[in-house]
């Protein structure tokens, strides 16, 4: 008989690891994100190159963008119905394929931007498809209270091979060719689809009208009545999609979310399409002097995407995103009214971390609360909403640009769209920041 007296056995502490599963998908997601890093540079710098007008610069930036607009929806359903590991598989091959296909075409001197246009929309596409895919399985792969460290090191990995690896190296085999980018954008989807197809043993197929274990508790708090019958084929789309968009629109903490993301990122887009210009023209920096100004950006974001899981549990529950929003805020209006180099560089490091910190906070949130069956149309509902508003945002941000010229001149007019992220994110922050911190709390238990 063991001795009454004797001390308790300690409690075993609780496993925080992430699991193999989860570094296979990491991994993967490392490669596709260098060949998006490299992206970033090379078209933009492509577009640049082939015109100057601010109009079809900024076109080409919402040609890839416009996906997330259109397609995101019906692609949120193809996610829910289909196993997801091989839906970024296949969307990653053909993303490859169309890498190749460029490299050729800007090699031989064919490359025109109408072109270049067709190409983006392309690739965005194939990105809604991949992307809302990889945001789906995660909450698959961990559990719900990692969530923030698994978000955490799938954005932080993202920034440090985007802007560390992928956009230096970018800006570099620019100076090589304008086609040497694209070349390296194939070959790392080449290890991204290869590192996919080891993943093994977790569950990815979303099953859309089918419930699965914990939907009948966290359909209550995405707004949803609970399972719905088994659908197939066309004739469901419709059905599957209304679901999606309605269980957004019956839970308050996302239909907020929703409507904060409306005018944050319509507007953080206008300053996305013609920040190739705003460096090139107002800070005077080349293509390498491009990629690593946005390589010393990352540094935030890496800082920020690793401290939320330390930040959530220290800070009063909801005050993280509204914080995020009104800092935001502060620092681009400094950028407006002080464009010069080192408060630009200073001020991305801030806006770099301040941003990742939000999206993986709100993420995290919106992976606890929705059922599986339904996150992947969940997700690319949001998508939509934050994605397809930034590309109306890239073509205001030209046209604004364009408008803006004669009565400003075109410093001015470049200055402008850091001025309106600025406004609108101190507004948004004032206004609902409450809000959003009560039903944060009221939601995320």
């Amino acid at each position: 008989m063991p001795d009454d007296h004797s001390p308790a056995p300690r409690p075993k502490p609780a496993d925080r690891s992430l699991g193999g599963r989860f570094w296979a998908f990491w991994s993967a997601a490392l490669a596709a994100n260098l060949s998006d890093g490299v992206a970033m540079i090379a078209m933009p710098w492509l577009a640049s190159s082939l015109t100057s007008d601010p109009v079809l610069v900024a076109a080409v930036a919402t040609a890839g963008r416009l996906p997330w607009l259109l397609l995101a929806l019906p692609a949120g359903v193809l996610i829910d119905r289909l196993p997801r590991i091989p839906v970024m598989a296949g969307a990653g091959t053909v993303r490859l394929a169309l890498w190749a296909a460029l490299a050729a075409v800007v090699f031989s001197g064919a490359a025109s931007v109408p072109l270049l246009v067709v190409f983006a929309f392309c690739f965005g596409a194939l990105e809604v498809c991949y992307d809302t895919a990889a945001e789906t399985v995660v909450a698959s792969v961990v559990p719900r209270d990692r969530l923030e460290r698994a978000n955490g090191h799938l954005r932080t990995g993202a920034l440090v091979v985007q802007e560390f690896g992928g956009r230096p190296v970018g800006g570099l085999l620019i100076s090589l060719g304008l086609f040497a980018p694209f070349v390296l954008n194939a070959a790392a989807l080449v290890v991204s689809v290869l590192a996919l197809l080891r993943v093994r043993g977790v569950d990815t197929g979303g099953h859309a009208g089918t419930a699965g274990l914990g939907d009948a508790t966290a359909a209550g708090h995405a707004g949803t009545a609970g399972p719905a019958p088994e659908r197939r084929g066309l004739r469901g789309v419709g059905a599957d999609l209304a679901e999606g968009v309605r269980a957004i629109r019956e839970q308050p903490l996302l239909r907020l979310v929703a409507g904060i993301a409306l005018f944050v990122n319509g507007c953080y887009a206008t300053a996305l399409s013609t920040q190739v210009l705003f460096v090139r023209d107002v800070l005077g920096l080349g293509p390498v002097g491009f990629g690593l100004l946005m390589a010393f950006a990352a540094v935030g974001g890496v800082v920020g995407g690793q401290s939320v899981a330390r930040l959530r549990a220290a800070l009063p529950h909801g005050t993280l995103p509204v914080a995020c929003l009104a800092a935001t805020g502060i620092v681009y209006c400094v950028i407006a009214a002080l464009p010069v180099l080192p408060v630009v560089a200073v001020g991305y490091l801030l806006a770099g971390g301040l941003v990742l910190g939000y999206a993986v906070a709100m993420t995290s949130i919106r992976q606890r609360i929705t059922p599986d069956r339904l996150l992947g149309r969940v997700n690319a509902a949001m998508r939509t909403v934050s994605w397809g508003v930034s590309a109306l945002g890239m073509a205001a941000g030209g046209v604004m640009v364009s408008a803006l010229t004669p009565l400003t001149g075109h410093e001015g007019a470049l200055r402008a769209p850091y001025a309106l992220i600025g406004a609108v994110g101190l507004a948004v922050a004032v206004f609902f920041g409450r809000r959003l911190a009560r039903l944060v709390r009221e939601y995320d238990v």
